[in-house]
């Protein structure tokens, strides 16, 4: 075979010749853009992740959920049952008035007054001093005789044929009786405890069986015991109900009986106090000569308001008979008394028929005529007696208006006169004011103290209560505690959080990849396949690789073909003539997923040939139980003889290069030129499609120099079983070498590895048995099966 050659997948130039590594700065950018997005994908909860979770771990929850079930049962069973019973009483805000002077007035409170005060009623019935009135009163918590007679003995200490018995069925039920006599005392109550008890522990067991519950929109109030005995239970709660009644009304009369000495030692000394008022006050008038005249005040003052009131009346007076004075002094015949003045009208009649008498007769007469000369004589003579007239009645007004001025000015002078005596009398009343207004204050609390006596006399025989009964308990029928069904509740509740939690921890804890859209999103690679679970048939040694052939229909052969017609797509050329099957390490399913392809595409007519790279621990012939003597390891040393290199199976068009006898330096031998001579050679010799099983990536560096002569690789990773770090590790070695894998087959997938994209794995149903290896310390040690398979004619490989 020549050197220069031109093959499929020719070395890349360079200094190491065919180990040249291809390193393309747009690679390593798309890489790490997509384990960027990857981490972003992983940091978003994924409700289908939990789901599966829960159902991967389902057996974990429902023995969790079972233990905490029991648990709550056993612990019910434990408890002795309680009952309870409850009174119901209402609490008015006032009490109800017997007599129209109650001080107690309702009215309507702001809301968190009137929870202030249903509060303070609340913790007066959780009151020490209401406890132990109850706790006297019914005499609880005595000590009671124990109706167990020491004497007694149980069935099984009773009879001596259990106990002494010497057979071996007498003996076993003695036994049984005892185990079932231990589970009978784990499961019942623990009786009560006899004895005398201290007053703090009555208190403390009493208060621990109270209940106050306040009615909420309401002013009601519920009493609530808890205790063992249900005649007792409803006894405590009326006798609480009954107790906080009289202890509210004893406290009322209590108060009334304290109110009422108070006010009297308050009225005894203010009566002191208002004698000694009225005796200073009336020693200081008489020292001071002040005569007092109650109400009006005193003497002078009196006589000082009223020459004031008089003052007041005089200028009026004046002022009217001034303003007529003026009026009348300027036109004397218009005034009233002037114009209602009779003999003024009279004269006034006879002037003016005198007045006219003339104007006639002097259309016949001259003025001179003796008749016209006494007429108008007569008229001068009516004339004068009107003006006296009228002088009369201005001297009468003027007259008038002197008297009320002169009136004015005596008054004015004893106004002067008796405001200087108010004024003194003021200067000397100064104290007398004090002490009047210090008597007053005295006399009206005298008179409220006697008041609010007579009224605390008459209401401190009224017992005025704003508490009642609305319902007096009962006797329970059944208990309340314990609750059987919110308890198991309860138990299969805290259960299933319990196991909902171990499962969430767990799978948390489990750094594996699990599921396909892990491939996609995280590592955003193509999902090739996922091949479910599958047992083997054919005999515990016989290989699940094998099904593809032996079983075409199956799921196991259907999930292959699956991944050869992604295979076949991969590419605008179609499935890659030449590709590698790696893993991050063993026990991963990269054999077994080469055999199945290589039987895969042999199904297609194609003539393939399966090389298994793996030289350090190559498992393909014990897969296929062939020999081993030779493979490739001879190959690529230069091994003259190449009889036997390839090997044919019963499978058609398929055949076989084991890895051959381990060489101390595998790495150096892939380095090398003829594996792309062999690669050239198998093409010339008719097989259109070469599937090499090869080395894992991680720990050594065969994988990583075989990949950069092949370029076309598949990775395998097993679900649950890989490490998400060990395939970040993987594919960083890729990265750095410069290669991209064509995507990712995911092994071993059972049905919690199923997503919504998992299409052919929700159709294929259950996967894999637990034996898709079978291996004792070595991976991929599983056989072919009872049948080995017959060798054909072995092609002849020139190697140089």
């Amino acid at each position: 075979m020549a050197s220069n050659d031109t093959h499929p997948f020719p070395a890349v130039p360079g200094p190491r010749g065919a180990l040249a590594m291809r390193r393309e700065s747009h690679l390593s950018t798309l890489m790490l853009s997509r384990s960027e997005s990857g981490s972003q994908v992983e940091d978003r909860i994924d409700l289908k992740t939990i789901w599966r979770a829960l159902l991967k771990h389902k057996w974990t929850i429902l023995g969790s959920t079972v233990l905490c079930t029991l648990a709550a049962v056993a612990y019910t069973m434990r408890i002795t049952p309680q009952y309870y019973s409850s009174a119901l009483l209402q609490i008015d805000r006032t009490a109800q008035k017997v007599v129209g002077f109650n001080a107690e007035v309702e009215v309507d409170e702001a809301p968190l007054s009137e929870q202030l005060r249903l509060s303070t009623q609340i913790a007066l019935l959780k009151s020490r001093s209401l406890a132990e009135r109850v706790i006297d009163e019914m005499d609880l918590y005595a000590p009671t005789v124990s109706t167990d007679q020491p004497g007694e003995a149980s069935a099984s200490e009773s009879d001596p044929a259990l106990t002494n018995g010497t057979g071996l069925a007498d003996k076993a039920l003695g036994i049984a009786r005892r185990l079932l006599g231990t589970m009978r005392g784990l499961l019942s109550p623990p009786a009560p405890k006899t004895g005398v008890i201290s007053q703090t522990d009555a208190l403390a067991r009493f208060e621990q069986g109270l209940r106050v519950e306040p009615i909420r929109n309401s002013r009601l109030v519920k009493i609530g015991v808890l205790n063992a005995d249900p005649d007792l239970a409803a006894r405590i709660a009326n006798t609480t109900a009954k107790a906080f009644i009289a202890s509210n009304i004893e406290r009322k009369l209590d108060s009334s009986i304290y109110a009422r000495q108070f006010l009297e030692e308050q009225i005894q000394q203010t009566k002191v106090k208002l004698e000694e008022s009225e005796r200073v006050i009336n020693d200081y008038a008489k020292k001071n000569e002040i005569l007092n005249l109650g109400e009006r005040g005193s003497a002078a003052t009196q006589t000082f308001v009223d020459f004031s009131a008089a003052l007041s009346k005089a200028e009026q007076d004046r002022i009217r008979a001034e303003t007529l004075y003026n009026q009348v002094r300027l036109d004397p015949e218009s005034a009233p008394q002037a114009v209602t003045n009779e003999a003024i009208r009279a004269y006034k009649v006879q002037r003016a028929q005198l007045e006219a008498e003339y104007a006639r007769d002097l259309a016949v007469y001259k003025p001179d005529y003796p008749t016209m000369v006494q007429s108008r004589g007569q008229i001068a003579e009516l004339e004068g007696h009107i003006k006296k007239e009228v002088n009369n009645i201005l001297n009468s007004i003027r007259a008038q208006y002197l008297s009320a001025k002169n009136a004015e000015e005596l008054i004015k002078r004893r106004v002067a006169s008796t405001r200087t005596e108010v004024l003194t009398v003021q200067d000397r009343s100064v104290d007398m004011n004090l002490l009047s207004r210090e008597l007053d204050s005295n006399r009206q609390v005298y008179d409220s103290l006697l008041q609010r006596l007579k009224e605390v006399s008459v209401t401190a025989g009224i017992t005025t209560n704003n508490v009642s009964i609305v319902d007096e308990a009962r006797a329970p029928l059944f208990p309340a505690k314990p609750n059987r069904k919110v308890n198991i509740g309860l138990g299969v509740m805290l259960g299933l959080f319990l196991g909902a939690l171990a499962a969430l921890v767990r799978e948390q804890m489990d750094d594996s990849v699990r599921h396909g859209n892990e491939v996609e999103g995280r590592y955003q690679l193509p999902l090739l396949g996922l091949i479910p679970f599958t047992r083997p048939g054919g005999g515990s040694n016989a290989s699940v690789a094998l099904l593809a052939h032996r079983d075409p229909r199956g799921t196991f052969a259907e999930a292959y073909r699956s991944m050869r017609t992604a295979l076949q797509f991969s590419t605008v050329g179609g499935a890659p003539p030449c590709f590698m099957v790696t893993s991050c390490g063993k026990g991963e399913g990269k054999t077994t997923t080469a055999v199945a392809l290589a039987i895969n595409f042999a199904q297609l007519g194609r003539k393939v040939l399966l090389i298994d790279a793996d030289m350090r621990k190559g498992w393909l012939h014990q897969m296929l139980q062939i020999s081993n003597d030779r493979g490739l390891s001879n190959l690529l040393r230069g091994d003259p003889n190449s009889d036997g290199l390839i090997q044919e199976t019963m499978i058609p068009n398929l055949a076989v290069m084991t890895a051959g006898p381990a060489p101390p330096d595998p790495v150096e031998l892939l380095m090398g030129p003829r594996l792309s001579l062999l690669l050239e050679k198998a093409q010339a010799m008719g097989y259109t499609q070469i599937v090499i099983d090869g080395p894992p990536l991680l720990g050594i560096a065969d994988a990583i120099v075989l990949g950069n002569q092949i370029q076309h690789i598949v990775f395998t990773v097993k679900a649950g079983g890989t490490r998400k770090d060990s395939v970040h590790d993987a594919l960083r070695r890729l990265r750095n070498a410069g290669l991209v894998p064509m995507g990712v087959v995911l092994t071993h997938a059972r049905k919690e590895h199923n997503t919504s994209t998992d299409t052919y794995a929700a159709y294929y149903g259950d996967g894999y048995g637990s034996s898709y290896t079978h291996h004792t310390g070595r991976s991929h040690s599983t056989t072919w099966g009872a049948n080995p398979v017959p060798m054909a004619g072995t092609p002849r490989i020139d190697p140089t």
